[in-house]
C-alpha cells in the first residue's frame, strides 16, 4: 500500500472526526440542559417581541394589551406587578408607595400623583395602564392614552387570588406560582418561630385607631390582617369572624365601652394612624376598660407601626408575617 495514500487516507479520517466533533459540542452547547433552562430561553426570546398582543377578558369588556409591555404605569396594584417581575415606569406615590418592603423596587418609578395627573401618565409614553376603582372614573380618558386595564376590588378575595388574577391576565403565570410558594415558605417559617410561644388555637384580635376611631379588622383590610390571620394563623374571636370577616365587611366602627366584647382575645395588635395624637391614643390606653383586657393583663399587645403595616400589597405581606413572629417571640422573652 502507497504510505502516502494512507497517510492522507489517515489525514481526512481524522479530520472528519474532529470536525464532526466540533459540531457536536457546538450543538450540545446550544441544547437546553434541562426543561427548565428551555423555558428560560423561550421566555427571553418571547419578551424581546415587543409587538405581540394578547385580548383578556376585564370589568370593562375585552381589550388588547401588549404580551410583554415594557413601561406600565399603575395607579394602583404596583406591588402586585413587582412581585410579578413587572416594575412600572410609573405610580402613585402619596397613596400607594412607600412600602419599607418595597424600596429597593420603588426606586426610578415616576410619580403620577393623586389624583392622577394625564399630563404625568402622557409624558411617560405607556404601553399598558394599570388602574383600580379609585381611577375608573378617568378609564376612558387614559384608555386614549394606552390600554387601560381595570381591576375592580370586588374581582379577588385576597392577596393570593389577586396574584393569581393578575398572573392570568398578564401572562405571568409562572411568575405568581412562585410567589404563592414564597408565601407559604414563609408562613411555614413564621409559624415554626413561634410555636413554643403560641399555643395552637390562640386568639387574636387586629385594632385600628383612627384619630377618634376605634375599629376592628378582618383578614382582609390590611394592618397585618391578612399575616396575622392567614399565614400565621391567629385564630379571630367567633363575634369578629362573623361579624368582621364572614360578613365581608372587613372593617367594623365600634365605640370604646364595646371593646371588651370585641378585644377579649389572648393576643391584640392595634394600629395607630398617622394623624392620631397622643392624647388620643392616651384615651384609649389609659383608660379601664383598655387595661382590664386580657391581653392587656397578660403584656400581649403589639403596636403595629403605621408606616409598615399599612401597606397591603403581596410583598409586604410576607415582611409583615416575619415581623409580627419577631415581635411575638421578642414579648415572650
Amino acid at each position: 500500500m502507497n504510505n502516502r495514500l494512507f497517510s492522507q487516507s489517515a489525514c481526512m479520517i481524522a479530520l472528519t472526526v474532529m470536525l464532526c466533533m466540533l459540531l457536536a459540542a457546538c450543538g450540545a452547547q446550544n441544547t437546553p440542559a434541562s426543561s427548565d433552562s428551555a423555558a428560560t430561553t423561550s421566555s427571553n426570546a418571547a419578551s424581546t417581541d415587543t409587538s405581540a398582543t394578547r385580548t383578556i377578558d376585564t370589568a370593562k369588556g375585552k381589550i388588547t394589551i401588549p404580551a410583554h409591555p415594557q413601561r406600565i404605569v399603575s395607579t394602583y396594584y404596583h406591588g402586585t406587578l413587582i412581585a410579578l417581575g413587572l416594575k412600572p415606569v410609573g405610580a402613585n406615590k402619596e397613596w400607594w408607595m412607600g412600602s419599607p418592603f418595597l424600596k429597593e423596587q420603588e426606586q426610578g418609578i415616576e410619580d403620577v400623583g393623586a389624583p392622577t395627573s394625564m399630563e404625568k401618565v402622557i409624558a411617560l409614553h405607556p404601553d399598558l395602564i394599570v388602574i383600580n376603582d379609585f381611577d375608573v372614573k378617568a378609564y376612558d380618558e387614559l384608555s386614549k392614552i394606552a390600554p387601560t386595564l381595570y381591576v375592580p376590588y370586588t374581582a379577588y378575595k385576597n392577596p393570593k387570588e389577586e396574584i393569581e388574577l393578575f398572573g392570568k391576565l398578564l401572562g405571568r403565570e409562572q411568575q405568581a406560582e412562585a410567589w404563592l410558594k414564597q408565601y407559604d415558605e414563609t408562613a411555614t417559617a413564621a409559624r415554626a418561630k413561634i410555636k413554643n410561644v403560641v399555643k395552637p388555637g390562640e386568639t387574636a384580635v387586629l385594632i385600628n385607631v383612627r384619630e377618634k376611631d376605634v375599629a376592628i379588622l378582618g383578614d382582609n383590610y390590611g394592618r397585618g390582617g391578612y399575616a396575622l390571620y392567614d399565614g400565621i394563623q391567629f385564630k379571630p374571636l367567633d363575634n369578629v369572624k362573623k361579624e368582621v370577616i364572614d360578613s365581608g365587611k372587613q372593617i367594623l366602627q365600634i365605640q370604646l365601652e364595646s371593646l371588651p366584647e370585641y378585644a377579649n382575645a389572648d393576643h391584640i395588635f392595634i394600629c395607630f394612624n398617622d394623624g392620631t395624637t397622643e392624647a388620643q391614643k392616651n384615651t384609649i390606653l389609659n383608660s379601664s376598660i383598655w387595661k382590664n383586657l386580657p391581653a392587656v393583663k397578660s403584656g400581649q399587645v403589639y403596636d403595629l407601626p403605621y408606616d409598615t403595616f399599612s401597606y397591603y400589597d403581596p410583598e409586604s405581606i410576607v415582611g409583615q408575617m416575619g415581623l409580627l413572629a419577631d415581635m411575638i417571640v421578642a414579648k415572650s422573652k
